[in-house]
């Protein structure tokens, strides 16, 4: 049988290519051999970031996957032939860092599973990787630590259910003790139902913590007509008081439309960095929980309607580093919304709380619909925030609004340029917000800086800004928005399809 990885990324891989995931050891006879399987012991290995197996167990029916689940032990790598699988449940496999319990294909993506569901329960150090995924049931990590996803390609085939608010969430994880996972170099596209293609939770009062998803694909996800239809959700209203440390970093979101928040964080002290976002119709939302970071993103509206950037709510948020252009949205789906709540210090978990204390520095915005809001929606304005340093460009409306009276809201050394019907949007000093041609110029598809105005003019100190967009280093005295005049090597740009999922390097 043939199979092809079902990517939308303009890859021509024919998953016939012998493609190893894992290596392969001499064939020996070895204790515990699974009835109709072939297992090979391997030597020992020095500790590695893949570590060789202690045995190879390698398995062509769903029935010899079933046992190899079974009796599973730590240090094995159960091997899929290509072809087709009903999947099932890993459960009470105390693995370790040195000897992992692996699941994999022979072949990237060679192995299908069609049928049955995974889910990982009570388990440690356990690696999936480079399955192909066309099930319609959900995956699922459970009251587990150290678990890998990685290199897998997810098309799930949910029916549409009877009642169309029924959430579908494609990767969960949860449980009590939940944390140190790793998702990443996995392809999430062509959701057809409401859900999320990863969904955060945990146990009774604490989220998953410490967890990271990166190097993803997520794409194609037409619009929903309920909420609850994110790319990733970390936390749910119970649970947003605890802290999590996820990183969410290096993953490209492409058309992403069934949720106008794709990144929703709702949940103390996560990180997403580094992302590039190409229209999608939504945001990166601090939708409840407080200290999330939100770094050297990419925002790509590309012209499409509702396409946005960020949206703030709760206390001590962090953005910068940004960079926003084309974007099409407004209210809700802003470039920049520092909104407003519905409560303000208690209340709810569920409701929309009050900004304090946000700091939105060193991000550039150009030629969006609307570029940064202050208290679109809600009651309570922010509170005490700081908009420093930001460079915002723009042919139509205002470039800067305040559609509630901000409570204590500090502009610095922004920088603004509005031509054709722009306007700057707020009567404040240069000191705030100074009009002037910042001389961008197009290199490598994106708007960056010239020698001119905005170089060496910051106004603000933050020990957190080290880089710019581009991972080239901030000077002592840094330029105004997201980008550094610099001839430091870049270390990072957009991302494009090959630089993400399974067959990415």
């Amino acid at each position: 049988m043939t199979h092809r990885l079902a990517l939308p990324l303009g890859l021509s891989l024919a998953l016939t290519l012998a493609v190893p995931l894992g290596a392969a050891a001499a064939p020996a006879s070895a204790p515990g051999a699974l009835p109709g399987t072939a297992v090979e012991a391997a030597a020992p290995a020095a500790v590695a970031a893949d570590p060789e197996p202690l045995r190879t167990v390698r398995v062509s029916t769903s029935a010899q996957l079933a046992a190899a689940f079974a009796d599973a032990l730590p240090g094995d790598r159960i091997v899929l032939a290509d072809g087709e699988y009903s999947m099932v449940k890993l459960a009470d496999k105390a693995a370790t860092a040195e000897h992992p319990i692996e699941i994999e294909g022979s072949t990237l993506g060679g192995a299908v599973i069609t049928a049955g569901q995974l889910e990982i329960a009570r388990s440690s150090h356990v690696v999936v990787r480079g399955l192909t995924w066309r099930n319609a049931s959900t995956l699922k990590i459970t009251a587990s630590t150290n678990v890998r996803f990685t290199r897998n390609d997810l098309a799930l085939t949910f029916a549409q259910p009877a009642d169309p608010t029924s959430a579908r969430h494609w990767l969960q994880i949860s449980g009590e003790g939940s944390g140190y996972h790793r998702i990443d170099h996995n392809s999430f596209h062509d959701k057809t139902v409401l859900g999320n293609y990863v969904t955060v939770y945990g146990g009774t009062t604490q989220i998953s913590q410490h967890d990271r998803i990166d190097h993803n694909y997520f794409g194609t996800s037409p619009a929903q007509p309920e909420n609850g239809g994110e790319a990733i959700r970390l936390g749910v209203s119970a649970l947003s008081d605890s802290s999590s440390f996820a990183t969410v970093e290096d993953n490209l979101f492409e058309d992403c439309d069934s949720d106008a928040e794709i990144v929703s964080l709702k949940s103390d002290d996560n990180t997403v960095r580094h992302n590039t976002i190409r229209s999608s119709a939504g945001v990166v939302s601090a939708r409840r929980g407080d200290r999330n970071v939100i770094q050297g993103n990419v925002f790509l509206g590309e012209g499409k309607a509702g396409t946005g950037g960020v949206r703030l709510y709760g206390d001590d948020q962090v953005v910068y580093g940004n960079y926003f252009e084309g974007l099409r949205g407004s209210g809700y789906t802003a470039a920049l919304q520092i909104d407003g709540g519905d409560v303000d210090g208690s209340g709810s978990t569920s409701a929309h709380w009050r900004v304090h204390r946000a700091t939105v520095v060193h991000n550039t915005f150009v030629d969006n619909t609307s570029n940064v809001e202050v208290g679109a929606n809600y009651t309570y304005p922010p509170v005490d925030s700081v908009v420093a340093d930001n460079l915002v460009v723009g042919t139509a409306g205002p470039l800067f609004q305040e559609l509630k009276q901000p409570a204590g809201v500090t502009y610095s050394g922004n920088i603004a340029w509005p031509t054709g019907a722009a306007t700057v949007g707020l009567a404040v000093g240069p000191r705030e917000i100074r009009v002037a041609d910042p001389r961008l110029e197009r290199v490598d598809g994106r708007w960056r800086l010239r020698p001119g105005p905005a170089l060496n003019t910051a106004t603000g100190a933050y020990p957190f800004l080290v880089d710019d967009v581009d991972g080239q280093p901030r000077d002592r005295r840094p330029d105004v928005g997201a980008d550094e005049v610099s001839d430091a090597p870049v270390t990072r740009q957009a991302l494009e399809r090959d630089d993400v999922g399974p067959a990415a390097p």
